[in-house]
């Protein structure tokens, strides 16, 4: 029983610090980080439209797509979420008259939004399918 015991202690230990390992590297849907810039403006686009399904806030270690620079999602400073079912393009509008931060807008297969507290910008992206120009 001497031997059984610290070998339990050892894979128990082992088995939490895999957990905590884990869950400090993938990505989070937590809203608790985000300044209160950001928790302020998800709050305003609840009371407008309706309830948002959050994607993404923080993300350890997150980097621009074909940037190589810092995502904001790295340090908290960045949301992606659904919009309300069949409220997508008015939150987008609202957004870029509100919004004084970073707007992004997926489309094609992904249709999450993403909001940030940098600069001011805009951008779509297709991600999964092809963006087709209109004729």
């Amino acid at each position: 029983m001497s031997r059984v015991a610290p070998t339990l202690r050892l894979i128990a230990g082992l088995s939490i610090l895999t957990i905590i390992l884990f869950a400090s590297s993938t990505p989070s849907s937590a809203q608790g980080c985000l300044p209160g810039s950001l928790q302020r403006t998800l709050s305003q686009i609840r009371a407008k439209f309706g309830p948002v399904r959050i994607v993404s806030t923080f993300r350890r270690g997150a980097i621009m797509a074909g940037s190589g620079r810092r995502s904001l999602h790295a340090s908290c400073r960045a949301v992606d979420f659904h919009a309300p079912a069949g409220k997508r393009a008015a939150v987008i509008a609202w957004l870029r008259a509100n919004h004084s931060g970073g707007l992004g807008v997926y489309g094609c297969s992904m249709s999450h939004i993403h909001i940030d507290n940098g600069g001011r910008y805009s951008w779509n992206k297709c991600v999964g399918g092809r963006r087709m120009a209109n004729r």
